[in-house]
């Protein structure tokens, strides 16, 4: 009641404060609409409100390279905000920074942030909204981003700059900025970047795909599915490359009533693994353990109304009601896994999906202090029990930087890394790199002694949580490679997709959540006997397919207009592949001196063009030769291309040194080449060319929908088939493949 009582007081002070509003006028842009924006003119043009005792001071030598800078400091949790009004255009969106640094900044309320509030023509308050959170302390400054999108068509101004908001600490800004987001007037340029020296902190960890235990379930098996689709999605995972899984598991499931009433002690035959759930459950962690695959095992919570939920939970799953209980629940399945079934998969453990919103105890409360004791017992269990290489994963949380700040703060010599969820952006949003990276970042820096990863990773199409409308477009492929780009970039170690293909979690005749399809996956649900890949299913197959687990991350810098995504990894046995991402609707290029690495190596681009039709990963359709250490890629309108030598590279003649990347022909044309042929398998006559025309054909990614190439599966003989526009691959020459595949890792 206390906040919106102060909610309240803010607006009514800013309409008390703006009888007129003095305006900023849109221009181009490169300009910044804020008045003062360094703090050079002291505090001219700049308004201040508190709903308390917030105090603001203009220091004259405060600021970035000692320039003038305000402080806004809070010895109580009230409203601060120091703010400018400006006239913004209806359908635009705006990127509002600001270069901060700030002093023991508590939690109680949103910290340190960037906020917005719109008014209509007779000053109402017609919407309010802030930016990603800061709390803690930093002594270096560090720049914050927030989008401010017009999309009310009754707003007349704005206001907008930095708060303290409901925290207390001291905070100091400087560099505030106001800067229309207009990308439509990108055109075809150069770019130069560099390879950095130095690698990022910690190696690429945990990249791979949601995969819960539903295929093998009746709401699927009533479908059509059998148990030859589990076969043909262990066949994806490999040819993916996928690295890990994040799968859920519900503690009654195994255990439908508490064994007994010493969570110390198990009694055997309290534990059943009769259910469907934990039948499909072991299946998958079968497919996992056979094909080397890292599972992260997501206790979802107690499902209500079971034995360890609370009463009264307000919500379908509960925390669990008794910290030794879950302890001993997890502690007892794992010890079956590796004792019993002798499966070494299991990797991390996270306990609550979300438990930001999630972790309910009686009447509905989320109760953080039992989180954090819940996590404890569980980590002590496990090295009790002889579990001590079990890696336990915090936060989990939902797009919720305050809930990962407290998790990191009380849990750090608990948990061997953390994690958070974000469902925020489309692949053509203007800035995605800079929105990508600030929600990284503001987690990677502020918990610098931990791996940090997206633990849920998809687009901001979604329509409540079985659905995204995206989900068959060209346009999802290219974001989930631009997303993870400038996670690496901002210091995340992986990405988890959600996820690995669409399933019925329940069926519901009435519809419900999408009628319980999960309908988001990189494959598309069977329909008639086949499965579809999705333009999402080839780019994180890139993704995985060259960027190896425990890979050194190096960022790669330098000017990219805001359009160019590019980052570098050195796999642990010293290959080397770059990533580049062009978001703009016309062809780019990218110079990226890069020395330390200074091979040929081959080329693979994801673009509308060269889509293989039938799910074996994008061949190589060139070779990219440096000149003096500096590598020529020319990127398509809206595309995603590779460099690696991670396969082996055909020979290039010497006088062949330029490259173009765009191949003659679709690799599609071939399906069965999936990828340059290693000294160790058998030749292929094909090779990737080394020069070639631009392709001019591509177009807008958002107009593409992929949805005629199927698989199915052979009833009879259970050999997956590739069905593509008429052309039939044999399941014999599939399966060849596969077991190729698995000889080179074995090498």
């Amino acid at each position: 009641m206390k906040k919106i009582f102060y909610l309240f007081l803010s607006v009514c002070m800013m309409l008390l404060s703006c009888a007129c509003f003095p305006c900023v006028s849109v221009s181009a842009a490169d300009t910044n609409l804020i008045k003062n924006g360094d703090f050079s003119r002291r505090m001219n043009d700049w308004h201040t409100w508190t709903s308390g005792d917030a105090t603001f001071e203009y220091q004259s030598k405060g600021g970035v390279n000692d320039s003038g800078c305000m402080l806004i400091t809070n010895k109580n949790p009230v409203a601060a905000s120091v703010f400018q009004y400006v006239n913004l255009e209806k359908g635009k969106s705006y990127l509002l920074s600001m270069d901060v640094r700030y002093e023991n900044v508590s939690m109680e309320g949103p910290g340190v942030t960037l906020g917005s509030t719109m008014y209509d023509a007779a000053g109402n308050n017609i919407g309010e909204s802030v930016g990603a959170s800061r709390y803690g302390s930093t002594s270096e400054w560090t720049t914050m981003t927030m989008i401010i999108k017009i999309d009310n068509e009754n707003c007349a101004n704005v206001n907008a700059g930095p708060r303290l908001w409901f925290s207390t600490g001291k905070v100091w800004v400087d560099n505030i900025s106001l800067r229309l987001m207009d990308m439509s007037d990108v055109k075809s340029q150069t770019f130069e970047m560099a390879l950095s020296d130095t690698p990022n902190k910690f190696t690429t960890d945990a990249l791979g795909v949601e995969w819960d235990p539903k295929l093998l379930l009746p709401c699927n098996i009533e479908k059509g599915v059998t148990e030859e689709d589990l076969n043909f999605m262990k066949e994806r995972l490999d040819v993916l490359g996928v690295q890990a899984v994040r799968m859920m598991i519900m503690p009654e499931w195994f255990e439908p009533q508490n064994d007994n009433d010493d969570p110390l002690s198990f009694d055997a035959n309290g534990f059943k693994l009769e259910s469907n759930d934990i039948k499909t459950t072991l299946a998958y962690l079968k497919v996992c353990h056979e094909l080397g695959i890292k599972v992260t095992l997501t206790w979802w919570g107690a499902a209500a109304g079971s034995w360890l939920a609370f009463p009264n939970c307000n919500d379908w799953v509960s925390a669990p009601n008794n910290k030794d209980e879950i302890a001993e629940n997890i502690s007892w399945f794992i010890q079956y896994v590796k004792n019993e079934l002798k499966y070494d998969c299991i990797y991390n453990v996270i306990l609550m999906n979300e438990p930001s919103y999630a972790f309910h105890v009686e009447g509905g409360a989320v109760d953080f202090p039992y989180y954090v004791e819940c996590y404890k017992a569980i980590r002590a269990r496990l090295d009790a029990d002889g579990l001590e290489d079990i890696r336990l994963v915090g936060s989990d949380d939902a797009q919720s930087s305050g809930w990962y700040m407290q998790s990191y703060d009380a849990l750090k010599d608990v948990c061997d890394a953390f994690n958070s969820h974000t469902y925020q952006w489309v692949y053509d949003t203007p800035y995605l790199d800079t929105m990508v990276q600030e929600f990284v970042s503001t987690r990677t820096q502020y918990g610098q002694d931990k791996p940090f990863f997206l633990g849920e990773f998809g687009d901001g199409s979604s329509v409540g949580a079985y659905y995204a409308t995206s989900v068959e477009t060209y346009g999802r492929g290219l974001y989930v490679a631009a997303g993870a780009v400038n996670a690496f970039k901002a210091g995340a170690s992986g990405l988890s997709y959600w996820g690995l293909h669409d399933v019925y979690y329940y069926i519901n005749d009435q519809g419900g959540d999408n009628g319980g399809l999960m309908e988001t996956g990189l494959i598309g649900y069977k329909t008639d006997g086949a499965w579809r890949f999705r333009p999402s299913y080839y780019a994180w197959g890139m993704m995985c397919n060259y960027i190896p687990f425990g890979s050194e991350i190096y960022n790669v810098t330098g000017d990219n207009g805001n359009i160019i995504d590019t980052v570098a990894v050195k796999t642990p046995e010293g290959k080397w592949s770059i990533l580049a991402v062009n978001r703009s609707g016309v062809e780019q290029t990218v110079k990226i001196s890069a020395a330390a690495i200074g091979v040929p190596m081959n080329e693979y681009l994801f673009s509308e063009a060269t889509l293989p039709t039938d799910g074996s990963m994008i061949a190589s359709s060139a070779v990219s030769v440096p000149a003096d250490g500096v590598y020529t890629v020319t990127l398509p309108a809206w595309s995603f291309k590779v460099l690696s030598d991670i396969h082996e590279v055909p020979p290039v003649a010497p006088e062949d040194t330029e490259t173009d990347s765009t191949p003659e022909s679709s690799p599609a044309d071939d399906p069965e080449v999936t990828e340059p042929i290693s000294e160790n398998d058998t030749a292929d006559t094909s090779e990737p060319s080394v020069s070639s025309e631009p392709d001019e054909s591509v177009s807008q990614p958002q107009e593409t929908v992929s949805g005629t190439d199927v698989v199915s599966a052979d009833a009879e003989g259970g050999c997956a088939s590739v069905v593509s526009g008429g052309l039939l691959v044999s399941g014999v020459v599939a399966l060849l493949t596969i077991v190729l595949r698995r000889k080179k890792r074995e090498a």
